[in-house]
């Protein structure tokens, strides 16, 4: 155990206002401190700091605790490595040993399951003449610690053996029977210590999915690890930026290239948890995902969280290829250069990006494309120099001049109201045949949820069992679960593209609001359901009578959600 005076020491030499802003921006409201809750999704800040009490407190979560317990919880990490954290912050010299004796256990599984790969990559000719083919060196292949899981592997098992790591420890580090990775190179995935945490996996050559990642576990999560950090932070604060990508070989790529100061999102979203990793080291952000129609998405989503953080931002100008991996093999270093120096500035990216959407040649066109940008035009208003921007962009993709385009945008900002409508709309009508046309249904946004917005999903409750069709099938494997794309079979992951690909307008409040209540009302519907079926079967007329009431009951419910959608 860590002496109680040297945590009263670390929390002493430890303001908490200071820490905490280091990942929140704070304002002064009276005595006290207000921002965004770090451990929530909000809109309104409900998260307070007290420096007279050293304490935090969430009134939107309940999340509360003194500095120690911020820094755990933000960084996912041990008490004892908390105060350790605090202890370096402050220049306090402690000393200190002792960790949790699961979590000791979770890395010294990782560390000797790596071991295993490496020695198993050295035995593998045809995997090491397949990184050659790739550009890598033999001094890259080292340095990047590649290992390989050979084919049926059942390496996990053998070191969980050997450490006398239980089944059900076991499967909370990630690994249940077999080994997920088998047939794949090994990239180790670290913490911002160094120390592996988990692997990403790609197939040798050809086939679904690719890549894979490990699930996440007691201390590997997606929505907070970023590729490549535990290098690049130091290099981030010298330059003060960093460059953000979508996976492990566009990030390698970029290093390689000797842009050190670059991450990569691990099969999830950029999330707002990232953004706050980064927050201590840089306030400029350049993104630099697929330059495809997915990764335009994300860019988009992307920028939206970035900007409403208070980070400046800018996007990679790849013109020589889809991603960054791509053009350092064709091109070398000189063109990955090139693309962050040729960078685009969010309003312009936004613009020309939505732009190739709509046909511009006729009014009905234009008009929808400004319609579109309504909400980019809230974004922007933060900045008159951003604002300026964004109108020039516009009126010189139109055609026309800016009086003209800032009398265009009032008149379209006045049918913006009904899209919102259309939503509650689709939700009504949303029936089985309607699932078959492209109009987005509750299933669409949900999944689309999942992977965009994995906080908001945290707080939609429901039984995949309401759903209709392959949604039903995904979300009985996937909503308790971490799922990438790559991790689905060819046929459910067209699916899921498809789905996400419906939805055309953003996840506010309003949406939300919308989705949960068609939710609660199929799950009402289904209790119904099972009701008419008890009433069937039932023989008594006094358990008749009381199933007859609590339906009467359950429909007034649905009535009552249903006139409030109104």
């Amino acid at each position: 155990m860590i002496k109680r005076q040297i945590i009263e020491l670390v929390k002493e030499k430890n303001d908490i206002v200071e820490v905490v802003s280091e990942y929140v921006n704070l304002q002064k409201v009276g005595a006290n401190y207000r921002g965004l809750c770090p451990f929530h999704l909000e809109t309104s800040p409900s998260f307070y700091v007290s420096p007279a009490k050293n304490m935090y407190h969430c009134f939107g979560c309940g999340a509360s605790g003194d500095v120690v317990k911020f820094v755990q919880e933000i960084e996912n990490i041990s008490y004892t490595e908390a105060v350790k954290k605090l202890a370096e912050r402050a220049g306090v010299d402690i000393d200190i040993d002792e960790e949790d004796e699961k979590r000791r256990l979770y890395y010294s599984f990782y560390k000797l399951l790596h071991q295993e790969y490496l020695n198993s990559l050295r035995k593998s000719s045809n995997v090491i003449e397949y990184l050659y083919k790739r550009g890598f060196s033999e001094r890259e292949i080292s340095l990047y610690e590649f290992g390989y899981s050979p084919i049926n592997s059942y390496f996990p098992q053998k070191v969980a053996k050997s450490l006398g790591i239980s089944k059900e420890d076991l499967q909370a580090f990630g690994f249940l029977n077999t080994d997920p990775f088998s047939g794949r190179i090994i990239i180790p995935i670290k913490d911002d210590y160094g120390r592996i945490i988990a692997f990403g996996g790609r197939l040798v050559g050809e086939g679904v999915p690719k890549y894979i990642n490990s699930q996440d576990t007691m201390i590997f999560k997606k929505s907070w690890i970023l590729f490549l950090f535990d290098q690049a932070r130091e290099y981030i604060k010298n330059v003060d930026y960093v460059v953000i990508c979508e996976g492990y070989f566009d990030a390698l790529a970029f290093h390689r290239a000797g842009i050190k100061n670059t991450v990569a999102t691990l099969g999830t979203a950029l999330t707002r948890a990232h953004i706050l990793k980064l927050k201590k080291y840089t306030k400029n952000i350049l993104l630099a995902f697929d330059n495809d129609a997915a990764g335009v998405k994300a860019t988009l989503k992307s920028i939206e969280m970035i900007l409403n953080e208070g980070f400046n931002v800018a996007i990679a100008n790849f013109r020589e290829g889809k991603d960054a991996d791509e053009i350092y093999q064709k091109s070398g270093s000189k063109e990955l250069i090139k693309a962050l120096e040729e960078s685009i500035s969010p309003e312009i990216f936004v613009v020309e990006r939505l732009s190739r959407k709509y046909d511009l040649s006729n009014p009905n066109g234009i008009n929808t494309f400004l319609q579109s940008l309504s909400n980019w035009n809230r974004i922007f208003s933060y900045n008159p120099v951003s604002t300026d921007k964004f109108y020039e962009a516009i009126a010189k993709v139109i055609h026309v001049d800016k009086d003209k385009l800032m009398e265009m945008m009032k008149l379209s900002k006045e049918k913006v109201g009904k899209t919102r409508k259309d939503y509650s709309n689709q939700v009504k009508n949303s029936h089985a045949e309607d699932r078959k046309t492209k109009i987005a249904t509750t299933e669409d946004y949900l999944i689309y949820i999942y992977y965009n917005y994995p906080e908001i999903f945290k707080t939609i409750n429901f039984n995949p069992d309401i759903l209709d069709g392959k949604a039903k099938e995904f979300f009985l494997i996937a909503k308790d679960l971490n799922v990438s794309l790559e991790q689905l079979s060819k046929d459910m992951a067209q699916f899921v593209k498809e789905a996400i690909e419906r939805i055309d307008m953003d996840v506010d409040d309003k949406v939300l609001e919308y989705i949960k209540k068609d939710i609660e009302i199929r799950s009402l519907e289904k209790r119904i359901g099972e009701i008419d079926e008890l009433i069937k079967k039932s023989k008594s007329e006094d358990e008749k009578k009381i199933l007859l009431k609590a339906r009467i009951e359950l429909i007034k419910q649905k009535e009552k959600i249903k006139r409030s959608s109104l």
